[in-house]
C-alpha cells in the first residue's frame, strides 16, 4: 500500500542551507525541534473568553500584554541571530523545496538546513535530508529518517500553518496578519 502524499504548505521564512556534517546530531535535533515546535503551539494558542463573563475584560488586557512580551522576547531573540534570507519554501513532514539559486545544492548531495517557522520560536527548525533532482528551477530535499514523534509534531505544525493560509486566501480583509506573533 503506498502512502499518499504528505500535506505541505508555502511560506516565505528566514532559511539557510549547508552540506551536511558526517555526524549531524539527528537525536539532539529531534529533541530540539519537538520542544520548538511545542513552544510554537503554545504561542498559537488562544483561550476564548465570554465578553459578557465576570473578568473578561481583564482577562483580555492581560492576554495583550502577555502577548506585548512574547513580541519583546522575540525581537531580543533575533538581535542575537545572523542574518538569514528570507526564502519562498514548500514544507512537508517528508521534504523541503526552495528556489534555486546560483551555488545550490546538487542532486545527490545530503544538506542540513535551518528554518525560523516562528519570530519568537526559541530556535530554529534543523535537519539534514538529500537532494533529489526537482524541476521548474527548484532544489528538492528529502528529509532524512525522523522519530515519530517528530514526524507528528511537524505534521501538526503543517496542518495548523496550511488551513491558516487557506482561511487566509478565502478572507481578503485578513491578509498580511498571519506572519505576526500571537
Amino acid at each position: 500500500m503506498s502512502r499518499s502524499p504528505a500535506l505541505a504548505y508555502r511560506d516565505v521564512l528566514p532559511f539557510s542551507w549547508r552540506p551536511a556534517a558526517a555526524d549531524e546530531p539527528l537525536a539532539r535535533w529531534a529533541d530540539q525541534n519537538q520542544r520548538m515546535l511545542a513552544a510554537v503551539a503554545a504561542l498559537g494558542e488562544r483561550t476564548l473568553v465570554d465578553a459578557d463573563a465576570p473578568g473578561a475584560a481583564e482577562f483580555e488586557r492581560l492576554h495583550r500584554k502577555v502577548d506585548l512580551v512574547i513580541e519583546l522576547l522575540g525581537a531580543l531573540l533575533h538581535q542575537g541571530r545572523t542574518d538569514v534570507s528570507p526564502t519562498a519554501l514548500c514544507l512537508s513532514s517528508e521534504g523541503l523545496s526552495w528556489p534555486a539559486a546560483a551555488g545550490a545544492p546538487t542532486p545527490g548531495s545530503r544538506v542540513s538546513v535551518s528554518i525560523e517557522l516562528h519570530p519568537c520560536a526559541p530556535t530554529a527548525w534543523q535537519w539534514t535530508g538529500e537532494v533529489s533532482a526537482a524541476p521548474d528551477g527548484e532544489v528538492m530535499l528529502h528529509f532524512a529518517v525522523m522519530p515519530e514523534p517528530l514526524v507528528g509534531e511537524i505534521e501538526r505544525y503543517i496542518f495548523l500553518q496550511h488551513r491558516r493560509s487557506v482561511a487566509d486566501a478565502r478572507s481578503p480583509g485578513q491578509r498580511g496578519t498571519r506572519g505576526s506573533a500571537p
